[in-house]
């Protein structure tokens, strides 16, 4: 990130990165200044080697692995469940409808409200409202 600042200070003031350096030289490393309100300040340029390691061991370490084995996403779960999320109906086969965009839905049948409100692109519906959906 230094190189390219310097390279981007060479190109605006069309010279080379080794005169941008010499020319914002403060001490050992070098620093753009800049004006405000209580006077001129200097913007220096963190390195890693600036950040002292910290050598404590105690941390207990944490395993984040994915568990094994099966597990529903919200899917399998509206599917499992059996219900018409537009009628109410259960233990009926289901279907599902899917919108390419939520936002492209106008919010005027009662099946586009209920996918906005739940913020879904998929309706687990009943075969009889999934034909009123698509044949109104």
């Amino acid at each position: 990130m230094e190189y390219s600042c310097l390279k981007t200070l060479a190109g605006k003031h069309k010279t080379t990165a080794r005169q941008i350096r010499n020319k914002f030289k403060d001490g050992k490393k070098w620093s753009v200044p800049y004006q405000t309100a209580k006077g001129e300040k200097r913007c220096k340029f963190a390195n890693f080697m600036d950040c002292k390691k910290a050598n404590t061991f105690d941390d207990v370490i944490i395993d984040y692995t994915l568990r094994s084995g099966s597990y529903r996403n919200t899917f399998d779960k509206r599917l499992s469940a059996k219900v018409c999320e537009l009628c109410g109906k259960t233990n009926v086969p289901l279907e599902i409808h899917h919108v390419n965009k939520v936002k492209n839905l106008k919010g005027k049948e009662k099946w586009e409200k209920i996918m906005i409100a739940k913020r879904r692109k998929t309706l687990a519906v009943c075969r009889e409202c999934h034909y009123h959906i698509h044949n109104p």
